[in-house]
């Protein structure tokens, strides 16, 4: 994982569990590993749907405070645009599972899965500003320290999905439970469910090491 990308992890999970300072320290690094301010504000407003709106603006307050800037508003599109291009990236996200989630979600109330295509996907998670791979990145560096462990199995898997390499997958997720605190292992249940083969190698490995020392 490049630093760049390390340092939108760890803004996420800091400011996900509300650790302005961490948050701060982040975007600092973030400036220095010359991320655009643009991505690591394009993070912050991920955080709305991670953490809530007191994350988000907390988020942006840390990021003012350590990287003085100016956002700037974007065209919003249209409801319509939003539901076409937040289908078209679950369908990469969730593959094959989506049919069944959008049927899971809509028995627990049919307007959330309306708002979790056109709201979460389309008009959040589709903006430019950054790309999918890396929001899915940032999406487990969030969910590993807030510990909502069913999100962030979806996640890591969404991440594999859309090409990231499973050493920067195991850093994102390590990013976010440096800060869990008693969610921590929320992590690394749901690491074992995700990728049960990994997990099971990683454990003879150790067995393995053990017996040989």
């Amino acid at each position: 994982m490049t630093e760049a990308v390390a340092s939108l992890c760890r803004f996420a999970a800091a400011a996900a569990v509300g650790d302005a300072t961490a948050a701060r320290r982040a975007a600092r690094a973030a400036r220095r590993a010359h991320v655009p301010r643009r991505a690591t504000e394009e993070v912050a407003l991920m955080l709305v749907l991670y953490a809530g709106f007191p994350a988000a603006l907390e988020a942006l307050r840390a990021l003012g405070a350590a990287w003085p800037g100016a956002a700037h508003a974007t065209r919003e599109g249209s409801q319509r645009l939003w539901t076409r291009r937040g289908e078209r990236l679950a369908r990469r996200v969730y593959g094959p599972v989506l049919p069944r989630l959008l049927r899971a979600v809509r028995a627990l109330h049919p307007d959330l899965a309306t708002w979790m295509i056109e709201h979460g996907y389309g008009r959040v998670l589709a903006r430019p500003g950054l790309t999918a791979r890396v929001r899915e990145l940032v999406t487990v560096s969030a969910l590993a320290a807030t510990g909502w462990r069913r999100q962030l199995v979806s996640h890591l898997l969404g991440a594999r999905r859309l090409g990231a390499a499973p050493r920067d997958i195991r850093a994102a997720l390590a990013h976010g439970s440096r800060v869990a605190g008693p969610a921590r292992g929320a992590a690394r249940a749901a690491w074992a469910e995700a990728f049960p083969q990994a997990t099971a190698l990683s454990r003879t490995r150790a067995s393995t090491r053990t017996r040989s020392g």
